[in-house]
């Protein structure tokens, strides 16, 4: 997908003050462009909050989309999964703050308004594809409904991270995710 000018600009509105403080004006004046630019576009500021939340899941499937891939070329190794995961989700946190609170807002406006939710919908499902792949190498049954678990920790685990961030937030992950992945381990089922 594509960088506009934009949306990058709502995201970064939405990041920092929440969507409600999204409208026409704040895009422009983050985005550098005029008001009527804006306007032209989405006419509405319900039309520009839908564009702005579209977009976002939009760019964070492509780029969840993209993880998975990187990790699934990789030989599996789950303690170096988990540490890769850890690392990116830290790496992102400090990188892209912003765009990842806008996703969180995502979340909420897909609460509240059930127009988000296909969007939301997929931004999960690639957010799932992942761990699905890891915990299917490890031999995990039912990888799909476990990698349904982990992606919903890891959302909990973000936004966390974004309220009230701590210093060692890989660390915390990497242990939430072996608590996690060890304890189904020890439940029944063997990394092969």
């Amino acid at each position: 997908m594509e960088a506009d000018a934009q949306m990058e600009a709502a995201l970064r509105v939405i990041g920092r003050r929440g969507l409600e403080s999204l409208t026409h004006r704040a895009v422009a004046a983050e985005a550098g462009v005029s008001l009527g630019a804006v306007t032209h576009r989405h006419r509405k500021r319900d039309d520009l909050a839908a564009a702005a939340m579209a977009y976002a899941v939009g760019r964070e499937t492509a780029r969840a989309d993209a993880f998975a891939l990187r990790l699934q070329s990789e030989a599996f190794d789950l303690p170096a999964w988990i540490d890769a995961v850890a690392a990116h989700y830290a790496r992102e946190l400090e990188t892209n703050r912003d765009r990842h609170a806008a996703c969180c807002e995502a979340l909420l406006a897909a609460a509240r308004d059930p127009r988000h939710r296909p969007a939301v919908e997929a931004w999960l499902a690639a957010w799932r594809r992942a761990p699905a792949l890891a915990l299917r190498a490890a031999g995990a049954p039912e990888p799909e409904l476990r990698a349904a678990d982990l992606v919903d920790a890891m959302i909990g685990a973000v936004m966390r991270q974004l309220a009230v961030p701590a210093p060692d937030f890989a660390a915390a992950l990497q242990r939430t995710l072996a608590a996690m992945i060890g304890g189904w381990l020890s439940a029944g089922w063997r990394a092969r």
